[in-house]
């Protein structure tokens, strides 16, 4: 172990270049996929506000009330205190599971979620401090880099991975409350110790799997605010003893990847990049592409897709690929049960050529009883593809005896989407929303674009609410 990295002033380096990043050190990469990021997640902020399942808790906060300090997106105009409103964005980016993820630190690819906490969040804050454009890219692509280093040391990065939003959020915060690095450390220390993960909630179909989103945003601001007052950290919140990070490897021990992460410190940022194409995650990417071409298949044979003419609707999956809750029934007849189910998945796009959120609210599936026949008498078994290649398979077993399928690489999901494929993601949530005015959604994938040349960024937000 070098000296210079030993805790904890390893972390306390990781603190300084947080604080001491500015929009120059940036690179043209982390711009342009933070634009592609901030269109996307602001329509998943509009596709989860039709979430019926969110309505009690956003009324409940509007009855406590309290400083209308924070706005409230897509809610027509409401304002809350700081926490409570971050805390409600971030719930709706986070309610059909659509946003942007993926971190890839020295291109190891690892699963994350932070960015549905983290637009959202800076979203709220960049409108209550009157933020300018580049200090809100600057702010958010900071956070991620010492995020994703962090997660990057680890060789088993889950939970750790939902455990480190939280310390996200306080990262982003911290450099909006303009603190300097030693503040930033005791702001993280109260986000470390207060982490959390959603648990079982993708399995068991819970919404804790986006109330912890909410928290982690409400928890990173409460950091900041503790910091303000006054308060004081630990000595090392991730590397010490006892810390986020050392706690998971044997005798509070450095990672295996400690050093890795120090190497091009303030040279590289990395940030998440990868989008998901349909609601409910980013395995569900083959499964929906297998469908899709399915349906096209089913058109062109029969002139149209009827679910009467469908007597079943079969997934398969390779072995070498993970299934995990994706691979459990259709059953729940709800929402967060059609986002992770690859039956579901499956047969909504054979049916209809694609997922849009408004396809996967519970009283939409209830509503349609094809969709949910089909949904729920579906099956789903692991099969060996010839080539040995991880995908996903999807057949259509016909009523007239025929049978159709179609194979998809399980890593589709690598694909970076095209420009026209996010402005078409982000107009149908805004459609499907259909609260705000018709020529918003084009201010807003203008503004986007250029985000960088907004002196404040209360002319991109107040489109949004």
């Amino acid at each position: 172990m070098k000296k210079e990295y030993a805790s904890p002033r390893g972390t306390e380096l990781l603190c300084e270049n947080l604080v001491n990043t500015c929009f120059g050190d940036l690179s043209e990469d982390n711009i342009r996929i933070f634009r592609d990021r901030l269109l996307d997640m602001i329509g998943c902020i509009l596709g989860g506000a039709i979430v019926k399942e969110n309505g009690y808790l956003e009324e409940r906060m509007m009855e406590w009330g309290g400083l209308g300090e924070a706005p409230v997106f897509a809610s027509q105009g409401k304002r809350l205190p700081l926490p409570q409103a971050a805390m409600l964005n971030a719930i709706k980016a986070r309610s059909n599971d659509f946003g942007s993820m993926l971190f890839k630190v020295h291109s190891d690819a690892m699963p994350s979620h932070m960015g549905e906490t983290l637009f959202p969040l800076s979203l709220t804050l960049a409108d209550t401090f009157k933020t300018d454009g580049k200090a809100f890219i600057t702010n958010m692509v900071a956070a991620e880099d010492m995020m994703g280093r962090l997660l990057y040391t680890l060789p088993v990065r889950f939970p750790t991975d939902m455990q480190l939003i939280s310390s996200a959020a306080a990262a982003v915060a911290g450099r909006y409350y303009g603190f300097n690095a030693k503040q930033m450390k005791d702001a993280l220390s109260y986000a470390a110790t207060n982490a959390t993960d959603p648990g079982d909630a993708y399995f068991d179909y819970s919404e804790e799997f986006k109330y912890h989103n909410g928290a982690s945003a409400q928890m990173g601001i409460m950091a900041a605010e503790l910091v303000k007052g006054g308060w004081t950290g630990l000595k090392d919140p991730y590397f010490g003893r006892a810390g986020l990070i050392s706690s998971k490897v044997k005798d509070d021990q450095y990672p295996p990847l400690y050093e890795k992460i120090f190497e091009d410190l303030g040279k590289v940022y990395y940030t998440e990049t990868a989008f998901k194409l349909s609601p409910g995650g980013i395995p569900m990417t083959a499964i929906v592409q297998a469908g899709r071409k399915l349906h096209e298949r089913l058109k062109h044979v029969y002139g149209t897709v009827s679910p009467d003419k469908i007597k079943a609707i079969h997934v398969y999956g390779a072995e070498n690929v993970y299934h995990g809750y994706y691979s459990n029934p259709f059953v729940r007849r709800n929402q967060i049960n059609a986002l992770f189910a690859y039956r579901f998945a499956a047969v909504c796009t054979i049916l209809y050529g694609g997922i849009k959120v408004s396809q996967v609210q519970t009283e939409y599936i209830n509503a349609h009883a094809e969709l949910l026949r089909l949904a729920e008498e579906a099956t789903m078994d692991v099969y060996r593809p010839a080539d040995g290649h991880p995908k996903m398979k999807a057949v259509a077993e016909m009523k007239d005896g025929q049978q159709f399928g179609v194979e998809e690489n399980f890593f589709a999901m690598d694909r970076y989407p095209e420009k026209e494929e996010l402005a078409a993601k982000f107009r149908d949530q805004f459609d499907t929303y259909g609260k705000l005015p018709m020529e918003n959604a084009d201010k807003i994938i203008s503004l986007t674009a250029s985000v960088e040349t907004l002196e404040d960024m209360r002319e991109l937000t107040e489109l949004i609410y």
